[in-house]
C-alpha cells in the first residue's frame, strides 16, 4: 500500500512539476520582454523603489540587488530551473529546481514590490510544495511527501474559496458589473468581449454569480467521486484558459493546473479518511 501511495505521489510529481516548469519559463519569458521598467528611467528604477520607506535592503548590496544584470541573472535561473522541470521522470534535480524557482519568485515580489497576480502566488505555493514532494522521495519518507501535497491541495482548495468570498462581499460583483468593466480596461479587457458584455448586463450578472459559485463550491472537490471531481477540474481548467485569452493572461493558467493532480490525490485521501471508499 505504502509503495502503491508513493507510486501515486510520483506520478503527481511528475505533472506537477512539468506544469511548474511551463510556468517558470513563461512568466521569466514576461519578464524579460519588459525589461525596460527596471532600467534606469523605468517604473521600477531603483530612484522609486527607494521611495519606499520599507525598503529595507542593505546599502552595501542595495545596488547590486536593483541592477538590470540580477534580474536577467535571477530569470534566467528560472528558466534553466523550468526546463530542468521538464524531465518527464522524477529525477535529483527536482529538489535544488524547484527550491530556486521558489527563490526567483521572492526574489522578484522583493524586486518590483507590487503584488502580482494570481500565478505568481499560486507558482510559489507550487514550487515550495513539489520542493518538499522531492525531498520526501528522495528520503522515501511518505509522511514529508503526503505533507507537499496537503501543502499544494491546501492551497489551492484556499485560494478558489476565499476568490469567490472577496467577490461576494463586492457588490460590482454582484450586481454583475464586474465582468463588462473588466473587458473594458486596457490591460485585461478584450473589444470583442467588452461590447458583447455590454449588450448583455443578464448574461454578465449569471456569469458573475456562476464565478462566485463555483469557487465557493471548489472546496467540494475533495468529496465528489473521482469521476465527478476530474469534471469539476477540467471546467475550471477552461474557465482558466477563457481568462487567459480574453486578458492576456498567459502565465495564470498552469501553476493552478499544477495544483490538480495533488487536488485528486487529496481527494482520494479525504474518501478514505471518511470510509467512502
Amino acid at each position: 500500500m505504502v509503495t502503491e501511495g508513493m507510486a501515486d505521489i510520483a506520478l503527481c510529481l511528475v505533472i506537477t512539476k512539468t506544469l511548474l516548469g511551463a510556468w517558470a519559463l513563461l512568466s521569466a519569458a514576461e519578464w524579460l520582454a519588459n525589461l525596460h521598467l527596471f532600467r534606469s528611467n523605468g517604473l521600477l528604477t531603483r530612484s522609486i523603489l527607494r521611495l519606499r520607506p520599507r525598503l529595507v535592503i542593505p546599502a552595501s548590496i542595495r545596488h547590486h540587488m536593483h541592477a538590470e544584470s540580477t534580474v536577467i541573472a535571477v530569470l534566467i535561473c528560472r528558466i534553466v530551473a523550468g526546463l530542468f522541470l521538464l524531465i518527464p521522470y522524477p529525477n535529483p534535480a527536482d529538489l535544488p529546481c524547484s527550491l530556486l524557482i521558489l527563490l526567483s519568485c521572492f526574489y522578484m515580489s522583493r524586486r518590483t514590490w507590487f503584488g502580482g497576480d494570481g500565478s505568481d502566488q499560486m507558482g510559489m505555493v507550487v514550487a515550495a510544495g513539489v520542493a518538499i514532494i522531492s525531498a520526501g522521495l528522495v528520503l522515501d519518507d511518505m509522511n514529508v511527501t503526503a505533507s507537499g501535497v496537503l501543502a499544494i491541495s491546501g492551497q489551492a482548495v484556499l485560494a478558489y474559496f476565499v476568490a469567490g468570498a472577496a467577490k461576494v462581499a463586492s457588490p460590482v460583483w454582484r450586481e454583475g458589473n464586474a465582468l463588462p468593466g473588466v473587458m473594458k480596461t486596457r490591460t485585461y479587457g478584450h473589444p470583442f468581449a467588452a461590447s458583447f458584455a455590454a449588450e448583455r448586463p443578464a448574461f454578465c450578472k449569471f456569469v458573475c454569480w456562476l464565478t462566485i459559485g463555483t469557487e465557493m463550491l471548489f472546496p467540494l472537490v475533495l468529496l465528489a467521486p473521482p469521476g465527478l471531481a476530474i469534471a469539476s477540474l477540467c471546467c475550471f481548467a477552461l474557465f482558466h484558459f477563457s481568462n487567459a485569452y480574453f486578458m492576456g493572461l498567459n502565465a495564470f493558467v498552469w501553476p493552478f493546473l499544477a495544483t490538480y493532480p495533488a487536488v485528486m490525490l487529496a481527494n482520494s485521501a479525504v474518501r478514505n479518511w471518511i470510509g467512502w471508499i
